[in-house]
C-alpha cells in the first residue's frame, strides 16, 4: 500500500474535496494540517513548490493540489500509484 500525504489547511473546500476522494476509495492517508502544526508550512514548501491547498504526496512524490489528484483518478493513474 503507498504511503499518502496531505498537507491541508482549516476552511479550504479543495482540503475536502481531495480527503473525501481519498476516503470514497479506500486511501489512508497522513493529514498535515499547517494551522495546528505550523512548522510544516515550511517543511511543505521545501517539499513542493506548490503553494496552494491541498498539496498531495504519494510515497514521497508530490502529485499537486486536489485538480491533479482528481485527473489522476479519473485517468486511472490514482489506483496504479496506490496499489
Amino acid at each position: 500500500m503507498a504511503h499518502i500525504e496531505i498537507y491541508t489547511r482549516p476552511g479550504c473546500g479543495y482540503c475536502m474535496h481531495a480527503k473525501r476522494l481519498l476516503h470514497s476509495r479506500g486511501l489512508n492517508f497522513d493529514e498535515h494540517d499547517v494551522y495546528v502544526q505550523p512548522h510544516l508550512l515550511s517543511e511543505m514548501q521545501a517539499r513542493t513548490k506548490g503553494r496552494t491547498f491541498p498539496q498531495v504526496f504519494i510515497n514521497g512524490r508530490s502529485i499537486g493540489g486536489f485538480d491533479d489528484l482528481l485527473l489522476l483518478d479519473q485517468l486511472g493513474e490514482l489506483k496504479k500509484r496506490t496499489a
